[in-house]
């Protein structure tokens, strides 16, 4: 089991937000709400039970993955917009033998491929993308672009979860933000550091309100979607020269 997923919770939702704000930092008003981010309340992890019928073999992995979704299951609702979140009563995680996917989640079930954790057993990341999902459990209706959702999920998991992981390459030339997962990711942590700090809460409140519109990134950054791409490669561009 990864050191972090046995820290207290406390601890951990200390590390996660703390930040260090320079003084030239401030805006004229004095205002930090750029530059730091507020945590949500507090929410209680689930009940979080596992299924090995298909897969015995992979019972041990499994309960480290249950400790694991336990032990962040409230850290992550404190990263994410959840105050009128209600957490499901219960967490399954049903290992199968193999399926088309590493993981995939719906509802409150997190189904995990055997053959995948088999050949990746330090791959935990996987599991807290998932349960990212569990959490956003979007209301239908309204704007809710697939790649925003996927790679919110990756950003809890690349540079909240695992911080200290290389990070992935994004090539400038041939991505785009809509690519999601992991380029998606890449660029709302940029985003976050850049301009707000409190910009993945406001993305996903609106989610989960059927208000989200691309203009939400103007409104929070005061450069439209598409210009914040375009500052965001460019830098990459620089930075590989």
């Amino acid at each position: 089991m990864p050191r972090r997923a046995r820290l207290g919770a406390a601890t951990l939702a200390a590390a996660l937000c703390l930040q260090t704000v320079p003084a030239h930092s401030l805006r004229f008003d004095g205002s930090l709400s750029r530059y730091v981010d507020s945590l949500a309340a507090a929410k209680p992890a689930p009940r979080v039970s596992i299924d090995v019928r298909s897969a015995p073999e992979a019972g041990a992995w499994a309960r480290k993955a249950a400790e694991l979704v336990r032990d962040w299951f409230p850290l992550v609702c404190g990263l994410l917009a959840t105050e009128d979140y209600r957490p499901p009563r219960g967490i399954r995680l049903v290992l199968k033998p193999d399926i088309d996917a590493p993981a995939y989640a719906g509802g409150d079930e997190i189904t995990i491929n055997a053959r995948w954790i088999a050949q990746h057993p330090d791959d935990f990341g996987m599991v807290i993308h998932e349960m990212t999902h569990v959490i956003q459990h979007y209301p239908g209706g309204g704007d809710k672009p697939g790649w925003l959702v996927e790679g919110i999920a990756d950003y809890i998991r690349w540079w909240r979860y695992e911080p200290e992981a290389p990070r992935p390459r994004v090539d400038p030339d041939r991505a785009g933000y809509t690519d999601s997962y992991r380029t998606t990711a890449a660029f709302l942590a940029w985003a976050v550091y850049r301009y707000d700090r409190g910009l993945v809460r406001k993305l996903d409140g609106a989610l989960r309100e059927r208000k989200y519109r691309p203009s939400l990134f103007e409104e929070a950054t005061g450069k439209t979607l598409d210009a914040l791409w375009t500052e965001y490669v460019d830098g990459l561009r620089r930075a590989a020269r």
